[in-house]
């Protein structure tokens, strides 16, 4: 097979704009990361420390949803959860007080800059 450059994805990770070179495909700039202005990047790791203490929705690879407060996590995507609410095809089926989901089950983490009080 021809000598052809090949690209990688991986979940969770930024864009980059790319340039072809003889020795295959080099990272250029990241894409959509960037504060005006500012010169730091925010990582996936970032994120998930800014949203500490925020509503958030946890879905998992079994499309069973859980939303509540994020206590805490780890490395490996532990999530333990206050007032949690366990959402099968968007139908409320369970209330819990904590909740610890692990991490090999997490599709994603979503939240939004509104709290739940205010109509999120």
């Amino acid at each position: 097979m021809a000598n052809s450059p090949t690209t990688t994805f991986l979940a969770a990770t930024p864009f980059y704009k790319t340039l072809s070179s003889s020795s295959g495909i080099r990272k250029e700039e990241m894409s959509g990361t960037m504060e005006k202005g500012s010169t730091t990047t925010k990582t996936p790791a970032d994120f998930l420390k800014s949203i500490r203490g925020r509503p958030v929705v946890v879905k998992l690879n079994s499309g069973v949803d859980y939303r509540g407060i994020l206590a805490c996590l780890d490395g490996y995507m532990n999530i333990a959860m206050e007032q949690t609410e366990e959402y099968v095809n968007g139908q409320l089926k369970n209330k819990y007080g904590d909740a610890f989901i692990r991490g090999n089950n997490v599709l994603y983490i979503s939240t939004s800059k509104r709290t739940i009080a205010e109509g999120a």
